[in-house]
C-alpha cells in the first residue's frame, strides 16, 4: 500500500492506494503473535489516515528494520516525513525508494515537492517531470512540476503544469489557487481573479484564496471589492491566525490608500499557503 501525500485541502483520507507488500516476520515478545513488515505498514497507513504522523513514521521505520529493501515502506515513510516538514530526511528516503523502484511515480513527485521546499528547483523539476512520464494521469505530479517551475521563475512551464493538474482534477481548489498565483506573477489579473473565484466556489472557507482574490482585485483597480473580500476573511478567521493577521495588514494598507505589504501574492515565494500546502 503506497501512500500518496495529503493534498492542499482536507482530503487527507483519500490519499492511499493499494500495491503489493513484501512481508517479513517478527515475534512480538509478551504478545505471542507474529508481526510482519506488512503489519507495520498497515498500522502506519491507519495512523496516517488518522493524522497521527509521528506514530505512522514509527511504524514505517519498524517495517524497514524487518525489510530494509521494502519500496513501499520507504515510499510511505518519505511521504510522512515530507508532511512533517522533515524535508532533508524525506529526500534521502525517497531517493532510496526510487533506487528500489525507479517506476514509482509517487516517490518521484513527493521527492520533487521536498526538493522544492529546500530550494533545489532544478532537481525538483526533473523529478516532477519524471513522475508525469510515469503516470500522466496523476494531478499531483503536475502540481509538483508547477511548484518547481515557479521556484525557478519559469512561469510558462508552471502555468501549463497547473492547467494540466486542473484538467485531471478540476474540483481541487488548491490547483486553481496555485494557477492564480502563477498568473498573478505575469500580471494577468483577470486570469488570477477567475481562478481564485473558482477556488472559492469549490471551498468557500479557503481564506488564502480569498486573500489572493482581494489582492488581484486591488491590482485590477477595484479596491472596494478587494476590501470587501478581506473583511470576509476577518469575519471568518479567529483573530490569532496567520490568515487573519495577513488580511488585517492588507486591509489597513488598502484603507490607508497604500499598497499591500511587500512580498505579498504575486511577489510571494510561498506557493502553498493552505498546506503550505495539498491540496
Amino acid at each position: 500500500m503506497h501512500l500518496k501525500p495529503a493534498a492542499v485541502t482536507s482530503k487527507l483520507l483519500s490519499a492511499v492506494i493499494f500495491s503489493c507488500l513484501i512481508a517479513t516476520s517478527l515475534f512480538c515478545a509478551g504478545c505471542g503473535q507474529i508481526k510482519s513488515s506488512t503489519d507495520h505498514i498497515i498500522s502506519g497507513n491507519e495512523y496516517f489516515k488518522k493524522g497521527d504522523y509521528p506514530a505512522a513514521e514509527h511504524e514505517y521505520k519498524e517495517a524497514l528494520k524487518l525489510d530494509p529493501s521494502s519500496a513501499t515502506a520507504k515510499n510511505n515513510l518519505g511521504v510522512i516525513l515530507n508532511e512533517e516538514k522533515k524535508y532533508d530526511e524525506a529526500i534521502a528516503i525517497l531517493q532510496d525508494a526510487i533506487k528500489v523502484d525507479p517506476k514509482n511515480a509517487i516517490a518521484h513527485y513527493v521527492l520533487a515537492s521536498a526538493l522544492t521546499k529546500v530550494g533545489k528547483f532544478d532537481e525538483a523539476l526533473e523529478s516532477g517531470q519524471r513522475a508525469t512520464q510515469l503516470d500522466p494521469s496523476e494531478p499531483e505530479a503536475y502540481k509538483a512540476v508547477g511548484e518547481a517551475a515557479m521556484g525557478k521563475g519559469d512561469l510558462p512551464t508552471a502555468i501549463t503544469a497547473f492547467r494540466y493538474a486542473i484538467k485531471l482534477d478540476s474540483d481541487n481548489d488548491g490547483h486553481h489557487q496555485r494557477l492564480a498565483i502563477a498568473l498573478a506573477r505575469t500580471e494577468d489579473w483577470d486570469g488570477a481573479i477567475v481562478e481564485e473565484r473558482k477556488a472559492l466556489e469549490l471551498n468557500p472557507d479557503n481564506s488564502d484564496a480569498r486573500i489572493g482574490l482581494a489582492l488581484a482585485l486591488k491590482n485590477k483597480g477595484v479596491p472596494g471589492d478587494a476590501i470587501a473580500e478581506l473583511k470576509k476573511v476577518l469575519q471568518k478567521e479567529p483573530p490569532n491566525t496567520d490568515a487573519a493577521h495577513q488580511a488585517q495588514q492588507y486591509l489597513d494598507a488598502m484603507q490607508g490608500g497604500g499598497s499591500p505589504p511587500s512580498g505579498s501574492y504575486a511577489q510571494s515565494g510561498s506557493l502553498d499557503r493552505t498546506q503550505v500546502g495539498q491540496k
